[in-house]
């Protein structure tokens, strides 16, 4: 299975920021921080840098989440494109993402 993946994002103390945990079946895992959200929830847009398990830069991207009832529709953009796809639910852990490249 290629280019698909799950991320678990928390909220930080800092409002409108997310904390990821990533693992990818490329990529391997790691971390990420996603900044300039809303202060409240997870639906929103953000700017998000993602990092491997070593700590280097892994890949910056827009993060879009948006609520459907009780789940998420959550795309990554790229320059503008549509770099990936993802549906996700919200746990009392934070918002936990199966997406696909």
């Amino acid at each position: 299975m290629s280019g698909v993946g799950i991320v678990h994002y928390t909220k930080n103390d800092e409002p409108g920021t997310l904390v990821a945990e990533w693992c990818h079946s490329e990529y391997g895992n790691g971390t990420g921080v996603a900044t300039g959200g809303p202060s409240k929830g997870f639906e929103g847009h953000y700017r998000i840098i993602y990092y491997d398990d070593q700590g280097n830069l892994q890949a910056e991207r827009e993060l879009d989440i948006k609520k459907s009832g009780a789940q998420y529709q959550v795309s990554w953009l790229n320059n503008g494109d549509v770099s990936a796809v993802g549906i996700g639910i919200e746990t009392s852990g934070g918002l936990s993402v199966g997406y696909r490249d």
